[in-house]
């Protein structure tokens, strides 16, 4: 992903960046996802401190980190049950080969939170390189600029 999000030129990650801050704003927001009466309200607040002139303050990605967190307290409460997925194949000589890994058995309404945790995340990773990018580039023009 971070290899992807390097090789972009600069105003296609700054816009699909922008692009994404709306979208997972929206529906970070929502009802579905937000829960209680006060979530909606901290997280809205949260999203709207990403906006363009606040974009790559470190404050951004500390935004994102409360909405991650108020979202997987949100997640908790739709799991089900945790359970064992073996990933791996059966061989006739070596028997079960993979490894076992704990999923969660999600509600509906926990798979919409999942995926829209996914999406933060995804847009948090966009912000950093986005911000490290920006600051090469300063560094870059100050150094060889004139």
């Amino acid at each position: 992903m971070k290899k992807i999000l390097h090789g972009l030129p600069l105003e296609e990650l700054c816009a699909r960046t922008l692009e994404r801050i709306s979208h997972v704003a929206e529906t970070a927001t929502s009802a579905e996802f937000a829960g209680t009466n006060d979530n909606p309200h901290a997280i809205r607040r949260a999203m709207n401190s990403l906006s363009e002139d606040r974009l790559l303050r470190h404050d951004g990605c500390e935004a994102l980190d409360l909405v991650i967190s108020i979202l997987d307290g949100e997640l908790e409460q739709e799991t089900q049950e945790v359970v064992p997925v073996f990933h791996g194949r059966n061989d006739p000589e070596e028997g079960a080969i993979g490894t076992i890994v704990h999923e969660r058995v999600l509600t509906p309404r926990g798979n919409q939170i999942a995926q829209c945790l996914g999406n933060l995340r995804v847009l948090r990773e966009m912000l950093r390189v986005l911000e490290y990018r920006l600051a090469a580039e300063r560094i870059v023009n100050r150094r060889f600029g004139g």
